[in-house]
């Protein structure tokens, strides 16, 4: 998210977590850390909900996470980059941390075991930070990975290519912890459409709304 009106649709359509890119300016959707803390801030006193705010950084260096993270006006740190297992697990000590994971890459057992109880969340993407930047990355395709780590009791975020077209597929087939969408709800990169959120949300909570009413019937 970037600007203050669409942030504010976001929170009147219930969106659970709004995300910021920070401090990582090969992306279009990117502000400033100081940009993030007053965004933050005005979202504290002018919008009530039960939304959490992610901070997603790129190989942030340490230090300017704990800025972000000693400001308490963000709920989680999303690090999107090649972050060592070791970083991971310093952050989570101050916050909620969720470790972004490109789905191309093959992970061994062990790996995602490791990777699973080092952060809070995995967010399984389809393509790495510089392809998110430059949208060239692909609808997520790796149910196997995002099994693999379903196996290990890990929380997955899944992201990558979602859209208002491909969204149903994605809820039957896998029913993800969390959706994470951006482009597949924007105009132009880095800038948010308000219809397609409302038509995204809505598709989302008809297929939920649905499968409750059937396990209740069953």
């Amino acid at each position: 998210m970037r600007d203050n009106p669409t942030i504010a649709f976001a929170v009147d359509i219930k969106a659970d977590y709004i995300g910021f890119i920070v401090d990582f300016p090969k992306s279009p959707r990117n502000i400033t850390r100081e940009e993030l803390l007053r965004k933050a801030k005005w979202m504290r006193n002018n919008h009530d909900g039960n939304y959490k705010i992610v901070a997603v950084t790129v190989d942030m260096p340490l230090e300017n996470i704990e800025f972000i993270i000693d400001s308490g006006l963000v709920d989680v740190i999303q690090l999107n980059g090649n972050e060592h297992i070791s970083i991971c697990r310093l952050v989570r000590e101050g916050i909620e941390t969720w470790k972004a994971v490109d789905s191309k890459k093959p992970l061994s057992e062990e790996e995602i075991i490791t990777l699973g109880k080092s952060v809070d969340k995995i967010v399984l993407d389809s393509g790495s930070a510089l392809e998110k930047a430059r949208n060239t990355s692909p609808a997520f395709s790796n149910t196997d990975l995002y099994n693999a780590f379903i196996k290990q009791n890990t929380d997955v975020i899944l992201s990558g290519g979602l859209d208002i077209n491909n969204i149903e597929h994605y809820l039957e087939e896998l029913d993800p912890f969390i959706i994470d969408i951006s482009r597949g709800v924007e105009s132009a990169p880095g800038m948010k459409a308000k219809q397609k959120m409302m038509e995204f949300m809505d598709k989302v909570n008809r297929f939920y709304s649905f499968e409750r009413r059937k396990d209740e019937e069953e």
